[in-house]
């Protein structure tokens, strides 16, 4: 059992900086061009502000929480519960 671990880090111990070295050869990484179609479709997938207003809303992952607070300032509560994977792989 020694005898593997000691194999396995001596490999590792000599693999690790070649693959450093192959890695990064000075080149810097930059963003591709992107055609103005590929923009136009990107725009149109992408939200915009009004359409992620949501994440300003200071949602609660604890019920708990949620009831507490709603409760504090008089507001209601929506629940959003649901069974089964999000995906729909059950």
């Amino acid at each position: 059992m020694s005898h593997f671990v000691t194999g396995t880090i001596a490999t590792l111990l000599l693999l690790v900086p070649g693959i450093g070295l192959y890695a990064f050869q000075g080149q810097s990484l930059t963003t591709p061009k992107l055609s103005a179609e590929n923009a136009k479709l990107r725009d149109l997938v992408l939200p915009n502000p009004s359409e992620a207003s949501y994440r300003t809303i200071p949602w609660r992952t604890s019920v708990l929480q949620g009831i507490v607070d709603a409760q504090k300032n008089d507001k209601p509560i929506m629940i959003y519960l649901m069974n089964g994977h999000p995906l729909g792989c059950t």
